[in-house]
């Protein structure tokens, strides 16, 4: 039977506050049998769920494409609502019937749509003090005959609101986190059940968040600027046609309640005592709450949201410890980011504090010592709670975040039980994708830990840690954006942060290292204010005017997300709007870097590349040896100790690492040019890669293969970024693989190569080196980690070193991005450039180590892919399944006389490289592979 079913707009299921015209609508196809391909689909869009008023009817539009279907409809109002519903054929002249409907929602289209005023609830504030969260409320009258209700929101600052006393939402740090001066979201809500005819009452609490709270590493303050603000306006639809707006206005009253200090980083302060019930309800006597201020701020930086909602998730209940120095501690089991809940009852006054941290000691005391390499932690990840003494009382925080497995409990009344707190995982509701499991526990468990690090991690923008700096830092996100889309369907999440990237970028085409950035400041008042205090030259270099990039800036491997996270989201989702809209932003990024490498470095001046012309060009232009560069970063015999020494040593550059990143996001550009049929840039963009490549081979690879002396590193990338020319790459592989014989199959790899060493190795013929290495569990490798207790991944191979010692956050996720090699290697699912996001993908697994079964699944937009195999002393069984509407190519290890019992069921079966190679439409398979027999089922 043929259904069509997973109905999405824009990404989202049934989505508020769109802001395009031409939405994209995407589904999938579900059937029995196999080889089932789409032929045609009919959308149908309605004004109503029962379908009575329509207002598009596409037709029959015969093609195999169920992602990316523009919205053809009449134009889009604001607050409009849109059913759609689908129907299909397919190859096997099936006609499926139409799927349930779903729908969408426009938000505000146009900025004379808003009706409301910006307001401030605060007069004026002490810029270096914690604030207390300002209360505001707004007390209206529903006439009869409510039809539909939408509140419109924003803020400076995050926001949650209530309407009669019931909170809004279940949506978190709102209005989320973008480059706020050029990109402020707003978000819809449908909020009719939540009002009654006669008296309501609208309450909102604003927190300092992105805008005011401490961010980034150094706890840099007022990034945004210094006083918080609200814009929201409740539009009501009645009946009889008549729509009534309550926009925020000096009527709004304001005055400050328990929360006295809310900053994401540093916690909470709430003291209970302070009553103000009901202030959120109508009829509360307001008469001692003051009129918010107008401000005079417009709305040409408002923008529908694109956040994926944030949303409480995974709940843990804790073990109580007595640690050895007498301090009373909750284990949950899990490092997360997050809060607790708590329950508690005590005297009035008693103030309990929790303080959040990652690990235990050698001696097993809490500790915050592995997240202090910016210098002493005080007032960190710390909620302070004073009791009413009315009874049990609840707190979990609002407006603030932690990083943490541990919870240090300091004056709790009564006995601490595991009952009163819940640990609780928040971050961007992504559906998930992907899982892998196979006969080594300790590989399942970095899977799992690797996921963990992602859901701490991709809270509104990809951060380094939840603890620490938590920064969307460049570099991590464009290692770990391959193995995001495994794990979880990442499209709406990176195409959202992709858009304040380049809008964070700087006007000579540099890229930050932290997107938005918390590196430097945003409020020209307040960079102002810190530079007439500062007097440190390399403070002032690191924290140059908003707007111009800092010496950080601008680094290899970092700002060349710009290139590949676009690019790797097409080719996982097929979906080339990304490619398109970042296009200009990749493409300034590679000129920026052109025009760098060209300017001249004096430290190389007499090496080869300074004497040698091709073509009348000095070769030295086609190398990137100037700026500064995070070079490799974290390499395993590199301490954080060692940092700076290292980059005083080599000033911050490294070539090898620069160029390279030159050379691949040139080439990545190409393609892009390509997919967007611009032949120009195509062209000329090819040209350049291919003088890159031509210096890269000439003076970075010998003869021999080495590339840097007793590095892994620069060998790897080499490889994985197709830099080695045909004759020199296998020599480039079997130093790399000498190289890891020597470390006794050990990395020396940092954040930016180790994704890839295992492919590279066994692409090259050193399968079995990579499996020693991926299942070895002593200092540094991935497993040494999860045999230690590890839950999440480390930001350093020696996180926690052999003799105990602490070193850095414990929840990074850059080393997860192996997790690919689980997929697209072990498990062999693979997408195919020509065909993305998985409308044509490879099934090439790899059986090697000691490994005896393996299983990946990954929820594809077209639905489930799976691989598996199992292997015995006779044979290793295989099975596959291949969604609908989808075509593989099953690639398995046999020999030449294997072929005519595969040829059986698949006529287009041959024999390649070692494999028999065979294509496969929708359905399950089955393979044994014996000694000289292939038996297909």
């Amino acid at each position: 039977m043929l259904k069509v079913v997973s109905l999405r707009t824009e990404y989202l299921e049934n989505p508020l506050g769109l802001d395009t015209q031409k939405p994209r609508l995407g589904w999938k196809l579900r059937c029995d049998g196999r080889n089932v391909i789409q032929t045609a689909y009919q959308v149908q869009a309605s004004a109503t769920e029962s379908f009575t008023n329509m207002i598009w009817d596409s037709g029959k539009v015969e093609t195999d494409k169920p992602q990316g279907i523009l919205y053809e409809g009449a134009e889009l109002k604001s607050l409009e609502r849109i059913y759609w519903r689908v129907k299909v054929w397919s190859n096997h002249e099936e006609e499926s019937t139409f799927s349930d409907p779903v729908f969408f929602e426009t938000g505000l289209l146009n900025a004379s749509d808003w009706k409301a005023r910006w307001i401030e609830p605060e007069k004026e504030v002490d810029i270096h003090a914690y604030k207390p969260a300002p209360y505001i409320r707004k007390e209206f009258t529903v006439k009869k005959g409510l039809k539909s209700a939408r509140a419109c929101l924003t803020s400076k600052g995050l926001y949650s609101f209530y309407l009669n006393g019931i909170e809004g939402t279940d949506h978190l740090f709102t209005p989320g986190f973008t480059s706020y001066y050029k990109r402020l979201q707003y978000q819809v809500y449908d909020v009719t059940s939540f009002l009654q005819e006669g008296a309501n009452a609208l309450g909102v609490i604003l927190g300092d968040g992105w805008w005011r709270g401490a961010t980034g590493g150094a706890s840099l303050k007022n990034n945004f600027g210094y006083k918080v603000a609200f814009l929201g306006q409740l539009v009501l639809d009645y009946e009889d046609g008549s729509r009534e707006i309550i926009g925020s206005d000096a009527s709004f009253k304001t005055s400050h309640g328990p929360l006295l200090k809310s900053d994401m980083k540093a916690g909470d302060l709430y003291d209970a005592r302070i009553n103000i019930e009901g202030w959120n309800q109508p009829s509360y006597d307001d008469s001692s709450w003051e009129p918010a201020q107008l401000a005079a701020d417009g709305f040409d930086n408002l923008i529908a949201t694109r956040s994926v909602a944030v949303r409480e998730r995974e709940r843990f209940t804790p073990k109580v410890i007595r640690t050895p120095n007498g301090e009373m501690i909750l284990d949950f089991g899990q490092n997360i980011a997050g809060w607790v809940e708590m329950k508690v009852q005590g005297d009035a006054g008693t103030e309990i504090v929790l303080i959040h941290g990652e690990a235990l000691d050698m001696h097993g005391n809490f500790t915050l010592q592995n997240l202090a390499s910016h210098g002493t932690l005080e007032d960190f990840q710390e909620v302070h709670y004073i009791t009413s003494g009315h009874g049990v009382e609840s707190y979990r925080p609002r407006f603030s975040i932690f990083g943490f497995r541990y919870v240090l409990v300091k004056n709790y009344p009564g006995e601490i039980i595991p009952e009163n707190f819940t640990g609780v995982a928040v971050y961007s509701d992504l559906d998930e994708t992907g899982d892998f499991t196979c006969s080594n526990p300790l590989i399942t468990k970095l899977v799992s830990n690797s996921k963990w690090s992602q859901k701490g991690n991709f809270m509104e923008v990809p951060t380094d840690c939840p603890t620490r700096e938590r920064a969307g830092w460049t570099g991590d996100a464009q290692v770990f954006a391959r193995t995001a889309s495994d794990f979880m369907n990442v499209y709406p999440f990176f195409e959202k942060w992709m858009a304040d990237v380049a809008a964070e970028q700087f006007t000579d085409g540099s890229v930050g290292s932290t997107v938005p950035t918390v590196i430097g400041h945003h409020s020209v008042e307040e960079w102002q204010r810190f530079m007439e205090q500062n007097n440190n030259p390399m403070v002032a270099m690191r924290r140059p005017k908003p707007g111009t990039a800092s010496i950080l800036d601008g680094s290899a491997g970092w700002g060349d997300a710009a290139v590949i996270i676009p690019w790797t989201m097409y080719l996982c989702y097929g979906d080339k709007a990304i490619v398109e809209r970042q296009f200009d932003s990749a493409k300034a990024w590679v000129d920026y870097m052109a025009a760098c490498a060209k300017n001249a470095n004096e430290l190389y001046q007499d090496s080869p590349a300074y004497q040698n012309f091709t073509d009348g060009e000095l070769d030295a232009d086609y190398i990137w040896d100037t700026r500064f560069h995070w070079g490799e970063w974290l390499e395993t015999d590199t301490e954080f100790s060692d940092l700076m020494a290292v980059l005083s040593k080599t000033k911050g550059n490294h070539p090898d690492v620069s160029t390279a990143y030159f050379a691949y996001s040139t080439r990545l550009l190409e393609e892009m040019a390509s997919v967007l049929g611009k032949t120009e840039e195509e062209a000329k963009y090819q040209a350049l890669y291919e003088k890159i490549k031509r210096v890269y081979n000439q003076y970075f690879i010998k003869d021999d293969g080495s590339i840097l002396e007793g590095r892994q590193a620069p060998n790897v990338r080499a490889l994985a970024f197709g830099l080695a020319y045909e004759e020199k790459q296998q020599a480039v592989a079997d130093r790399l693989a000498q190289l890891v014989v020597e470390q006794n199959y050990h990395l020396n790899t940092g954040f930016l190569s180790t994704p890839f060493i295992l492919q590279v190795l066994a692409d090259y013929g050193y399968a079995d080196i990579a499996f020693r290495l991926l299942e070895q569990d002593t200092c540094p490798s991935w497993l040494f980690a999860v045999s230690k207790g590890a839950t999440t991944i480390w930001e350093s191979w020696k996180g926690i070193s052999p003799d105990g010692e602490l070193s850095g956050s414990l929840n990074h996720y850059s080393y997860g991005a192996v997790c690919d090699f689980l997929f697209s290697g072990i498990a062999g699912i693979r997408p195919v450039w020509e065909k993305p996001g998985y409308k044509h993908f490879i099934l090439k697994p790899m059986v090697g180590g000691t490994l005896t079964q393996a299983s990946a699944t990954y929820e594809s937009l077209y639905g489930t892919i799976a691989s598996s195999w199992e292997k015995t002393n006779q044979a290793v069984n295989y099975r596959f399944e291949v969604p609908a509407n989808t075509i593989a190519t099953i690639m398995l290890p046999g020999h030449q006389e294997d072929l005519q019992q595969v040829s059986i069921e698949f006529p287009d079966a041959r024999y390649e490289n070692g494999r028999i190679v065979c294509t496969a439409g929708s359905g399950e398979y089955q393979f044994t592979i014996l000694v000289g027999r292939v038996a297909a089922q």
